[in-house]
């Protein structure tokens, strides 16, 4: 009986036109699109007198305040909210060491400057220095909720402020900027 039933079912399957499910066509993989890493560059500035590495071409600005400081301004805006910028103004003081007050109180104004000018509320400073020249380090919040959280540092190399700024999801892309910035 079994044998029967078998050969029936195998007789069946050969005469009648079954339509078997073809296997699927293998599709290729959906193609990622990349995250378009802007690629690091150098950039010098023989009258700033610093090299830094910037992702793209920074667009050059210059503009004069109120009190007559001249401010030159090296910016990279990215598609994804990542903002990389050095701005440096030269003061009308010298620096001594009688007055390590108003040294500290220019760093402090300066943090102040930019954290202002990114809108933002400022979340931690820190001293630090490059080749001897005092500065601070700080990171800051800014008020937009959809904006990254922003780092920097400000130094006074003689007359001289030199502020550094990032904003970037990417935590390393801020460090290796940062890093970066050399005097010569």
């Amino acid at each position: 009986m079994n044998f029967l039933y078998l050969l029936l079912v195998t007789a069946t399957l050969l005469v009648s036109p079954l339509k078997f499910a073809r296997p699927a066509a293998s599709q290729p993989a959906p193609l990622r699109t990349a995250i378009q890493t802007p690629e690091w560059q150098p950039f010098c500035s023989a009258m700033g007198q610093f090299a830094i590495d910037m992702p793209a071409n920074p667009k050059i600005n210059s503009e004069i305040f109120s009190n007559q400081i001249i401010a030159h301004t090296y910016r990279s805006n990215l598609k994804n909210k990542e903002t990389y910028l050095l701005q440096y103004f030269d003061l009308d003081f010298r620096r001594t060491n009688n007055n390590i007050n108003n040294i500290r109180i220019t760093l402090n104004n300066a943090v102040d400057l930019f954290v202002v000018g990114a809108n933002a509320k400022l979340l931690q400073v820190r001293d630090i220095s490059l080749g001897g020249y005092p500065g601070k380090e700080f990171e800051f919040q800014p008020l937009s909720p959809t904006e990254p959280i922003g780092v920097g540092q400000v130094f006074l190399v003689e007359t001289r402020v030199y502020g550094l700024v990032a904003t970037t999801p990417e935590p390393e892309n801020a460090q290796k900027f940062l890093d970066s910035f050399r005097l010569f």
